[in-house]
């Protein structure tokens, strides 16, 4: 996705950046944060199909699920029937709880910039976590933690870095770490 295509047409001034599962749009007096409807099997076919993301990493994708799959296959067959069983209801476990979970229900949130009392990036344990932005907003009486996870470091191409760009310049990133230790 390039950010030409995260660009609204409405107004110049309003710009977004890809998170993991949507897009955060940063306009002039809000902070709109749209949830996708990918799933994971999005996530994996985006990762197989976009033009954006280099041949090579693309392989390596094809690569980590056809080891994948023969990893399972080769689990299945060497494993004790009971083992697998438990994997396999765990699984259905798994996929019954997300059917009955439901859908997001909050497609949308927007936070308006008057809210928000701090925008802290951080950018994750390498191949462990995501980089996030955490966004610290006065909500019904209290102060809310909202987290804008962005796309791993393995397929996301610069989206944590044009966040941060937006951001800050918006003035909702201000200073670095070491001025926030030093308080």
């Amino acid at each position: 996705m390039t950010d030409e295509a995260n660009r609204t047409t409405e107004d110049a001034a309003v710009e977004a950046f890809r998170t993991h599962d949507g897009r955060c749009i940063v306009a002039e007096d809000r902070l709109r944060i749209e949830s996708g409807e990918r799933g994971a099997i999005g996530t994996l076919r985006g990762a197989l199909t976009d033009g954006a993301i280099p041949p090579v990493r693309r392989a390596g994708v094809a690569l980590f699920l056809v080891a994948l799959l023969v990893g399972a296959a080769l689990a299945v067959r060497t494993l004790p029937a009971w083992l697998s069983g438990a994997a396999a209801g765990l699984l259905l476990a798994w996929a019954i709880w997300t059917r009955l979970r439901g859908a997001n229900p909050q497609k949308e949130v927007v936070i308006p910039f008057d809210t928000i009392e701090s925008v802290e990036p951080e950018y994750g344990l390498p191949l462990l976590t995501r980089p996030r932005f955490v966004v610290r907003h006065r909500s019904e009486g209290g102060v809310k933690r909202r987290y804008v996870l962005t796309p791993s470091r393995l397929y996301g191409f610069g989206a944590y870095e044009r966040g941060k760009e937006l951001l800050a310049a918006r003035g909702l990133i201000d200073g670095s770490p070491a001025d926030e230790n030093a308080e």
